[in-house]
């Protein structure tokens, strides 16, 4: 028997917990507002699709066979956090405030979480413990896998309705400038703390 009660409690707790998806998604509702972040979140929740398929698939498995596999896989996505960073604060040295594309925003989020591992141990080490040791694993994993993908995408858009509220603030160049600085400089560090765990 499935506990899905405590599935959605520990997946509500683990979805709430701001990473890179949370400050890609705020960033962008700050930024271009509603549309930009919904955008966003959508994206991030396409990567989580994709996850959630190869974990099923046994791709993420075989990642984690292969050491060498999966630590690329985590360079991959500390550089791509590493790039977020320098290009905003890029953007605050030139005080380009400009809407990014709908289109770029998507994106945006897509790689955001393709680029994130951790994702693929959440699908690999947490889900299974909910699985049914007999019956129809697949499609319950295909459930649990949708249940956390609809929770990410509620509690982004939560994230980005708070962002949205504090918008008007932060279209003064001189805010949206520090902004740009503290976004930057958070995707950096979390960039540089993905290397150096990826290589410890």
């Amino acid at each position: 028997m499935v506990d899905l009660a405590g599935y959605v409690a520990v997946a509500g707790v683990i979805v709430v917990a701001p990473g890179a998806d949370t400050l890609v998604v705020v960033d962008n509702a700050l930024r271009g507002g509603g549309r930009s972040s919904t955008a966003t979140a959508a994206g991030v929740c396409c990567g989580l699709t994709v996850w959630a398929f190869a974990s099923l698939a046994g791709l993420v498995l075989l990642l984690r066979a292969h050491d060498g596999a999966f630590t690329a896989l985590k360079i991959i996505g500390a550089v791509y956090l590493v790039f977020l960073g320098v290009r905003t604060l890029w953007e605050a040295r030139s005080a380009d405030t400009a809407p990014r594309p709908v289109g770029g925003t998507w994106r945006r989020g897509a790689l955001t979480s393709l680029t994130n591992p951790k994702v693929g141990i959440f699908y690999l080490s947490f889900l299974p413990q909910f699985l049914p040791a007999h019956g129809h694993t697949v499609a319950w994993g295909g459930l649990l896998a949708g249940i956390h993908i609809a929770l990410s995408f509620a509690c982004l858009l939560a994230y980005s309705l708070l962002a949205l509220r504090a918008r008007a603030a932060f279209q003064r160049p001189g805010w949206r400038r520090a902004l740009n600085i503290v976004t930057g400089s958070a995707f950096c560090v979390l960039g540089v703390g993905a290397a150096a765990a990826a290589v410890a």
